[in-house]
């Protein structure tokens, strides 16, 4: 019985960093907005202490930021965090790419198949939101495959992150998904051919377009704001 309540208490900490999380991610609670201890505690139904551990656990993750005699805020991303963020995915995710091909199963492998053909599915009918959801499904499946347990923990984080800035809405006034459509098709044939260098090589290319796009969307929002 002695072990039982830290037992409990961990899981429940864990279980409100994941909520506070997720809404984070899906922008129930907008960037900039102050994330008041008690109003969460009580949407939540817990007591503030989780929620206290929660805000310190994503501050280290860096979605959200601590101003001293202020409180705890969602982070408001620019457009120089994201440039860091595709740096870092491009090392990691060459990396985990290049592991998926060696270490990955034929159902995984065929897998990414499926999820490839939702993407395009969704770009084919314009479908933002799903091709966002499918994205990083996509994504994190080739994490998963790589067999780095390290590496996924890492990369659900960024992802998150990435989700924040992908549900931004210059990117879902950018001029649809038509240009969408195939991102991910050369990543796929290269993992299928078993060309590990290949694999390594698409991913990195497929994330400095995806890089180039986010950042032309938000230039095009601020020619016509001027």
């Amino acid at each position: 019985m002695a072990t039982a309540t830290p037992f409990r208490v961990e899981s429940l900490n864990t279980g409100v960093y994941e909520r506070i999380k997720g809404m984070i991610a899906r922008r129930e609670i907008q960037p900039g907005s102050r994330l008041v201890q008690q109003t969460l505690a009580k949407h939540l139904g817990t007591s503030p202490m989780p929620v206290i551990e929660a805000l310190r656990r994503l501050e280290r993750d860096g979605l959200v930021t601590h101003v001293p005699h202020l409180g705890s805020f969602v982070r408001e991303s620019t457009v120089e965090d994201l440039r860091e963020l595709y740096c870092i995915r491009r090392g990691l995710e060459t990396e985990a790419c290049r592991l998926f091909v060696e270490r990955a199963s034929a159902e995984e492998k065929q897998m990414l198949v499926q999820l490839n053909d939702r993407l395009n599915e969704s770009a084919r009918n314009g479908d933002i939101a799903e091709y966002i959801e499918a994205d990083l499904a996509f994504h994190m499946h080739i994490i998963s495959g790589a067999r780095v347990n390290r590496l996924k923990e890492i990369m659900e984080n960024r992802q998150i992150e990435e989700k924040v800035f992908q549900s931004a809405p210059e990117l879902q006034t950018g001029g649809g998904t038509a240009h969408l459509f195939g991102m991910h098709d050369e990543i796929v044939q290269a993992i299928l051919s078993g060309n590990e260098d290949a694999a390594a090589e698409a991913m990195r290319k497929h994330l400095k377009e995806a890089e180039r796009q986010y950042l032309d969307a938000v230039r095009e929002i601020k020619k016509r704001v001027k």
